[in-house]
């Protein structure tokens, strides 16, 4: 756990690295663990995060819906599944957001999620480009949290996020330890496109988003926009 890394006497390995942070929003734009920052314009659905050992094995897998608007797209939908547990925000351009636990639209947020841990809702106030934070922490004190940032388009983020919880998570994201790129067979891809592709939700992973009509799915590829 992490706490062997904290403290007056803190656990000198390799799982002792600083903690680390990632994110995805606007058009979108995504940051990798080591901090490299690249786009995907592309429509479908999409692994930003897989992690079958998080929590000994309780699991985590974070899925975004990317949508094409004239030549750049955004995230109008993104999920979350710890353990049998999925929690799902819709939104979109100039559209209320809605969310659903379980596919169930929901009124009030969920007392527990994924056994153990609370969703909680905050404003990002006028300061911030997104207006409602849902905010799932892993532990008590904030390290390993995951924020979903809601306003006209969707945000995700990771913050403090350890090697004990995420060092062997897959995705989006890149590599934990090492900040590659890695695609889905662990080679490195460099082309943000082809990276972004590898990650397209396939008949491996689990269904976190709710069927839409329109939108893009497996076996459909990625749909990239005109350039025209």
């Amino acid at each position: 756990r992490y706490d062997q890394c904290l403290g007056p006497n803190p656990t000198q390995s390799p799982t002792c690295e600083k903690d680390k942070s990632g994110n995805c929003y606007g058009e979108p734009h995504f940051t990798t663990w080591s901090g490299e920052k690249y786009d995907f314009q592309g429509e479908c659905d999409l692994v930003m995060l897989r992690n079958d050992d998080f929590m000994d094995g309780l699991g985590m897998h974070v899925h975004i819906r990317t949508k094409i608007r004239n030549i750049f797209s955004y995230v109008e939908a993104a999920a979350v599944k710890i353990g049998d547990d999925v929690f799902e925000v819709q939104g979109g351009m100039f559209k209320e957001h809605t969310y659903l636990v379980n596919g169930v639209k929901e009124d009030t947020l969920p007392s527990s999620f994924g056994g153990r841990f609370q969703i909680a809702l905050s404003n990002g106030g006028r300061a911030e480009k997104f207006r409602d934070f849902y905010h799932i922490g892993v532990d008590e004190d904030g390290h390993d949290s995951i924020i979903f940032k809601v306003k006209r388009m969707i945000g995700i983020h990771f913050e403090k996020a350890t090697s004990p919880n995420f060092g062997t998570s897959g995705g989006l994201m890149g590599d934990f330890e090492t900040g590659l790129k890695l695609g889905r067979n662990g080679e490195v891809i460099e082309d943000a496109n082809a990276f972004a592709m590898t990650w397209q939700v396939g008949p491996e992973d689990p269904v976190l988003l709710s069927p839409k009509n329109g939108s893009i799915r497996y076996p459909s590829k990625c749909k990239m926009p005109r350039t025209t």
